[in-house]
């Protein structure tokens, strides 16, 4: 009993052992209890993304059913496309068998035809051909690369520059005012010059060539000239009319002996009788044959291609050295040179002349023959695809032609076209400001 007692009291001495324990026990509950709600919140938090899995699972099921089904349909069309394919292929396989076949025969045929053809050109041979080889001096490329040197030996002969050299004022104010031009310059004078010499050169030449000797007569140099040259059909038809009418004067004089000096005439007006005659024929004989047609052309080609290599080419050539003497007298009438200087320029007179006479016999030999005469007036607005010149592209707007030193030179093709064998050579000014 005392024992029991003992104890008893034992653990009645010391009360707050008890409530300790007590303590502890409660502090490792309330921590289960947190844990347990952690872990039931993680099981929700679980169970949600579960529920989402599955939501997401179920939708890339139908997707995949319906990905299952496009590719059954498209499988399907694919099969019937290889089928079309093949069917098709197989089909022009056979329509490929079949144009060899064909081609075959037309090769059979065209070399038949080359032949035939071969045998007709063999019989006409180049009569009906109006295009001059690479190589003759009268081809196109041969044509301008003539015209260039044309415009460099005008440059030179119409310099106003040096102190050889002295300008009237008064007579190239004149020449200046009948161009419309604004300025006084120098390179305008010069520009000026060369446009007044050329246009005489051109004028003189052409009656020359389509005139009775006695006919001929200088131009007087203060009045504008005018180009005569056959640039269009009804201009080389009045120089046929011409031709004949002299040629007929001439018939009718027992045909006189011919002047050497107008050998080049001659041998022109003869050409021209002739093909007028020929267009006669064609027009009032019956027939359908190409050839009537194109002689006229092959006979002027080929007479003006034999003048432009032997035409004038004679030491002292009397028509040379009267041309020449007329471009000096006329420029002489703006420009004064000294002494020293006179022989160099006679020299370049007559160079400029036999230049020109050979490129003018070269230009009519040309089908059709190309318009020579084209300048472009003081005022007009510049365009690249037809004018040559300085002047900066981005300025264009602001500038116009001052004067137009050299023709543009172009053949007249169909439906208006033009083809290009040289630009007009122009010089600008400034637009005048509104």
């Amino acid at each position: 009993m005392e024992q029991s007692n003992n104890r008893r009291g034992q653990r009645n001495d010391k009360p707050e052992d008890n409530i300790g324990n007590g303590q502890q026990f409660s502090g490792e509950a309330l921590d289960i209890a947190s844990r347990f709600q952690k872990l039931q919140n993680s099981v929700i938090l679980y169970k949600k993304k579960n529920e989402a899995l599955e939501k997401e699972k179920g939708e890339l099921i139908n997707k995949l059913h319906e990905l299952s089904v496009k590719n059954d349909q498209l499988q399907t069309s694919y099969n019937e496309l290889t089928t079309r394919f093949d069917s098709e292929k197989r089909r022009w396989q056979q329509r490929a068998n079949d144009s060899d076949l064909e081609i075959q025969a037309l090769k059979k045929k065209l070399i038949e035809l080359k032949d035939e053809a071969s045998r007709y050109q063999s019989a006409l041979g180049e009569a009906t051909n109006v295009r001059f080889g690479d190589d003759d001096s009268n081809n196109q490329v041969q044509l301008s690369k003539a015209i260039i040197e044309m415009q460099n030996l005008l440059m030179d002969f119409t310099t106003v520059k040096g102190k050889d050299i002295t300008i009237d004022e008064k007579a190239v104010s004149e020449l200046l005012t009948l161009y419309k031009c604004k300025t006084r310059g120098k390179p305008v004078i010069s520009a000026a010059l060369q446009r007044s010499t050329f246009e005489l050169l051109v004028n003189y030449t052409t009656k020359y060539l389509t005139r009775r000797p006695k006919t001929i007569q200088p131009l007087p140099s203060s009045q504008p000239r005018q180009s005569f040259q056959p640039s269009n059909q009804q201009q080389y038809q009045q120089q046929y009319q011409q031709a004949q009418q002299s040629y007929n004067q001439r018939s009718s004089m027992n045909q006189l002996p011919i002047d050497d000096a107008y050998l080049e005439s001659e041998i022109t007006i003869h050409m021209i009788s002739l093909c007028n005659l020929i267009n006669r024929l064609g027009e009032t004989r019956n027939g359908t044959d190409e050839i009537t047609r194109v002689t006229p052309v092959k006979v002027r080609q080929q007479v003006y291609a034999v003048l432009g290599s032997r035409g004038f080419c004679k030491d002292n050539h009397p028509i040379i050295e009267k041309l020449a003497s007329y471009i000096l007298e006329n420029i002489g009438k703006y420009r004064k040179i000294s002494d020293e200087k006179q022989l160099e320029f006679q020299y370049k007179a007559i160079e400029v002349v036999k230049k020109f006479a050979h490129l003018y016999f070269r230009l009519n030999a040309q089908e059709p023959i190309p318009s020579y005469s084209r300048y472009f007036d003081a005022g007009n607005p510049l365009q690249n695809n037809v004018m040559d010149g300085s002047w900066d592209d981005d300025n264009m707007d602001n500038l116009e032609v001052e004067i137009c030193s050299f023709p543009l030179i172009y053949i007249q093709g169909k439906n208006n076209s033009k083809k290009i064998l040289s630009k007009a050579i122009v010089l600008p000014r400034e637009k005048e400001q509104c």
